[in-house]
């Protein structure tokens, strides 16, 4: 598992993940103290100075990937649910 290097501008943290956007979401939800408004975060796998391929996410571009995160789990459960109703509803014929 890669480890990268995530900065918001004020708080900066190293963390294994498996892709940008996994560590971004990881350094977020465990490392850092919210997340910026009007704000970046700048993924590096070279170390916290600036590199040309740093990928850098918008707040904004965060917490769109964050909703839509939530939403594909909630589909999720929600199919669980269904399959398992169906099953006990089979069973129970």
């Amino acid at each position: 598992m890669p480890k990268f290097y995530v900065s918001d501008g004020v708080e900066s943290s190293v963390i294994d993940a498996d892709s940008v956007l996994q560590a971004c979401f990881r350094c977020i939800q465990y490392r850092f103290n919210g997340i910026p408004v009007n704000g970046y975060y700048k993924i590096s796998e070279k170390g916290f100075e600036n590199h040309d391929d740093d990928t850098i996410f918008s707040s904004d571009e965060v917490i769109s990937g964050f909703i839509e995160m939530m939403e594909k789990r909630n589909i999720k459960k929600i199919r669980r649910k269904k399959r398992k109703k169906r099953k006990k509803d089979e069973d129970g014929d």
